[in-house]
């Protein structure tokens, strides 16, 4: 899943920044009134679409061989419907998405091609609580088929991803002091089957806290976040190919401005690290760790009264090293460009 987990995940505006937390979780619930039909229709929401391009240089190990490899993914949301009722403090997400994968060593003598979809649901009942506090749960599903084809002969393999991820949240604001504070456990479980080439499941928990400040057209806040997960990856035949511990941790300042009459501005810097220990398998008894940078930067602009517009841009740089092979490096590094067209309802 996207790592912007206090909100409907991938719902537009809530991956921005705070304060479109507000925004998206709209107003304080309504009397009840009339009935369940009555009530059901009496919603707000969105329809959007968006595409994203993402395009990595990954430099391996000079053990494995030292050559740079290219892989792009573009992901086209074709359609995304977000629906949000006051009444009962509840929203929900569906989107239907298509991807295309594109690795290719800088040789050319080996090239994999992933084409597939995805359909996303993410669930959010509220709850508002005196003085500024709210709490609810969040569940997402994120369920993708693809195709695979290699030029080493491989073709036709198919491939399932479901992960699931249930997040109870907390949160605050003041609006004496105009701030405060949103966190979020999650539980994690990611189940991938990749047919001739093997099973992996992935389960874990995370939290994740993320405090902040407006200042007139300013906000500033900073997330921080760790996670720990337990790995299970098996051979075609059932034998074991990987079982690990990982755990993750980074920190997230950001900050937001405002303009008077257009958009709203937003950066991010993240820095963290990861650590993968294996029990079992292939790597049995080595470590990875991986150091991990982070840069976004976006924006957003409404058009008239019902569009709203944003554009992103996030770099990217994993430095991994590997204790069964001291002193060499691989090196990840990544461009995202991402647009997306949202009309309100």
């Amino acid at each position: 899943m996207n790592r912007t987990v206090l909100s409907l995940s991938i719902a537009c505006a809530l991956s921005s920044a705070p304060a479109a937390f507000a925004v998206e979780h709209g107003p304080a619930p309504q009397q009840m009134g009339g009935n369940i039909l009555t009530q059901a229709l009496d919603f707000g929401g969105h329809v959007g679409t968006s595409i994203e391009i993402e395009d990595k240089d990954i430099t391996n190990f000079k053990t494995w061989g030292g050559q740079t490899e290219n892989e792009r993914t573009t992901t086209h949301e074709v359609m995304g419907l977000f629906y949000k009722n006051a009444h009962w403090n509840f929203s929900s997400l569906y989107a239907f998405k298509l991807t295309d994968r594109v690795k290719r060593s800088q040789d050319r003598s080996y090239t994999e091609t992933e084409d597939g979809y995805k359909h996303l649901i993410s669930i959010n009942k509220k709850f508002s609580l005196p003085n500024g506090f709210e709490t609810g749960v969040i569940y997402d599903l994120e369920y993708s088929l693809g195709t695979i084809a290699t030029t080493a002969g491989v073709s036709n393999l198919r491939t399932t991803n479901a992960e699931h991820s249930i997040r109870p949240y907390f949160n605050f604001y003041s609006n004496k002091y105009d701030g405060g504070f949103q966190s979020n456990l999650e539980y994690l479980y990611n189940d991938e089957d990749k047919s001739a080439w093997g099973t992996r499941v992935e389960e874990g928990y995370s939290v994740l806290v993320r405090p902040y400040k407006r200042f007139g057209n300013w906000e500033l806040g900073v997330e921080f976040y760790y996670q720990v997960k337990d790995n299970k990856a098996h051979n075609s035949d059932g034998s074991i190919n990987e079982m690990s511990d990982f755990t993750e941790k980074y920190v997230e300042p950001i900050v937001q401005y405002s303009f008077e009459d257009a958009g709203t501005l937003y950066v991010r810097a993240r820095y963290g690290e990861n650590e993968t220990k294996h029990t079992q398998g292939w790597a049995s008894g080595e470590e990875y760790f991986k150091d991990i940078r982070k840069a976004t930067i976006g924006y957003e602009q409404s058009v008239g009264d019902n569009w709203l517009l944003k554009g992103e841009y996030e770099w990217a740089k994993d430095t991994e090293t590997f204790t069964q092979l001291a002193g060499e490096e691989k090196v990840v590094e990544q461009n995202t460009f991402f647009l997306q067209a949202i009309y309100r309802l």
